[in-house]
């Protein structure tokens, strides 16, 4: 009788153990297929996700924001303002945006240069996804302000990017930026007042598409002193355009190809990714 006892014992530790193992293979599963999270804690939805890339377009039909969207979060410049926020989308082709934007408190138009941060204006924007690259809506602030919205994927985000294409001597007028074939980086103000230096590093997310992870640096620069996090990627211009966020600071930045590069057309070398995504911090309180 015991050795039967012993038997069915035995059984049902097996079926138990089978029971736990396919548990843990679904939650393992669903996991992996989990979206990501976005810089507020949230999932991103699939439509969210399909944002992602670079948009050109305004506020009341003028052509002065640039935005770039991925995983969720979302940088803009325009002439008057840099944006943080965040997406999401309540149905296929609806997309709502929950943006603070801030007054640019450093401006060099010359190298491309610019720094926002100060009082904090809310937007929220209620868009529809007319086309897969094309975004319209319209926006109300907490100052009361009302208008529209027009935004266009300038269809960048889909090229390879990789650290080689990098390499070389980037400027701007006064600015100069050299990077390695690694990724890693330093720059120089060479204008009369010779101020600011920062360094770095980029890095691959997937090379599969343009968009590259940024860690820098700055010292002695006008504004935006320190260490942040955030993105690179070169332009259909073949320029290469850094976006950054420190606290309630945002940094934008653009500079020119090296003179003998290869940067201006998509690069298909097969560089394997080195790091995760930056964590960009989270957007302030809307």
């Amino acid at each position: 009788m015991s050795v039967v006892i012993s038997y069915f014992s035995k059984i049902k530790i097996l079926i138990f153990l089978v029971f736990i193992s396919l548990i843990t293979g679904c939650i393992a599963e669903d996991k992996e297929d989990e979206n990501p999270i976005n810089s507020v804690g949230e999932e991103v939805d699939d439509t969210s996700l399909g944002l992602n890339g670079f948009w050109n377009g305004g506020f009341e039909q003028t052509d002065t924001l640039r935005v770039l969207i991925f995983n969720g979060d979302v940088y803009g410049l325009d002439a008057l303002n840099a944006f943080f926020g965040t997406v999401e989308s309540p149905s296929q082709e609806e997309v709502d945006f929950s943006l603070t934007a801030y007054p640019l408190s450093y401006i060099d138009a010359a190298n491309f240069e610019f720094v926002a941060d100060g009082t904090a204006t809310t937007y929220t924007i209620n868009g529809l996804l007319a086309t897969t690259t094309s975004l319209v809506g319209d926006y109300a602030t907490d100052g009361n302000e009302f208008g529209s919205l027009a935004l266009t994927n300038d269809g960048t985000f889909s090229n390879n990017s990789s650290l080689t294409s990098l390499a070389g001597k980037w400027t701007t007028t006064t600015l100069e930026m050299n990077i390695t074939s690694r990724g890693r980086f330093h720059g120089v103000n060479n204008g009369l007042d010779k101020d600011c230096s920062f360094e770095g590093q980029i890095n691959l997310i997937n090379s599969g598409d343009s968009l590259l992870a940024l860690t820098i640096n700055r010292r002695e620069c006008d504004d935006f002193n320190g260490d942040s996090t955030g993105f690179a990627a070169i332009n259909a211009e073949g320029e290469l355009e850094l976006y950054s966020k420190m606290g309630s600071s945002l940094l934008f930045m653009k500079f020119a190809a090296p003179a003998t590069s290869g940067s201006t057309a998509p690069d298909t070398s097969t560089d394997e990714p080195v790091v995760e995504e930056p964590v960009v911090e989270a957007a302030a309180e809307v």
